[in-house]
């Protein structure tokens, strides 16, 4: 389905009963929707509705013209959909890129946040600026994403995960080629320029953060500093996670997210 909006199409998934609760999903940079495609059947099969979006520029959404991103505007957009939906509050599970809008969205829009689920993320960019810096000129001077791909996917997933599931890893790269270079660089900035945490202690919704213990990306330092700055927020490490956990560890993953979810709606 698509919400028109003034800079073109954001496309969304909502499937599941009316009237259950509903959980958000929101993805990673260079990711779409389907990331989710390890939780969705187990959410629905415990009776959720489950709502994922695709950030601008990523899956089946537009890109804005050429310009810079602030997760404050991506944030935005998901705010926009759950108006059009008439969808008052939602329990919001985000990685990355989706984490950093959660963690916006239950700052400065506590009202639409029945729980957060902060995921491989971070409250402020801490990462390696030089290494997002240099793949951005990579991909300016190629004009692809083809040369930063290969990188990407093994900080993403272990060697291992690749030989026990080549299709769907094979699938994963092809979602990473698949975005625009717009949105690319427009969520690239977002994520550069993204800092919730002196705002963190404002968040009044039960917050779980996810993080990975081999994740090089959004290390968990970075969970624990979500984890630290709002108030009665819970922490999870997955050991041998990198950044989708999500994925490579699902079984986990969901074990955890069922039983955060089971304990918010009660």
């Amino acid at each position: 389905m698509l919400a028109l909006t003034d800079f073109g199409a954001l496309h969304y998934d909502l499937i599941g009963p009316k009237g259950a609760p509903v959980v958000c999903m929101l993805h990673s940079l260079t990711s779409d929707s389907g990331m989710w495609a390890e939780q969705v059947p187990v959410l629905l099969a415990q009776g959720y509705r489950v709502l994922r979006l695709d950030a601008r520029g990523h899956g089946g959404s537009s890109a804005s013209s050429p310009g810079d991103y602030r997760i404050e505007m991506l944030a935005q957009d998901v705010l926009g959909v759950l108006d059009r939906l008439g969808i008052d509050a939602v329990h919001l599970v985000g990685l990355s890129l989706g984490g950093m809008i959660g963690q916006v969205i239950a700052a400065d829009h506590p009202a639409r946040i029945l729980s957060l689920a902060a995921c491989a993320t971070n409250p402020r960019w801490i990462g390696d600026t030089e290494m997002l810096l240099r793949r951005m000129d990579a991909v300016r001077a190629s004009g692809t994403l083809d040369s930063i791909v290969d990188a990407a996917m093994e900080q993403r997933y272990s060697p291992a995960y690749k030989v026990a599931h080549p299709l769907r890893w094979a699938a994963l790269r092809e979602t990473f080629l698949g975005t625009r270079l717009d949105g690319y660089f427009g969520c690239m900035h977002a994520v550069l320029n993204h800092d919730v945490s002196q705002r963190l202690a404002t968040v009044k919704a039960p917050t779980i953060v996810i993080s990975g213990s081999d994740d090089v990306v959004t290390p968990p330092t970075a969970g624990r500093a979500i984890a630290a700055g709002i108030a009665g927020a819970r922490y999870h490490e997955i050991a041998g996670g990198r950044h989708f956990l999500n994925v490579e560890f699902a079984e986990e993953f969901n074990r955890v997210l069922l039983g955060w979810l089971a304990e918010q709606v009660g």
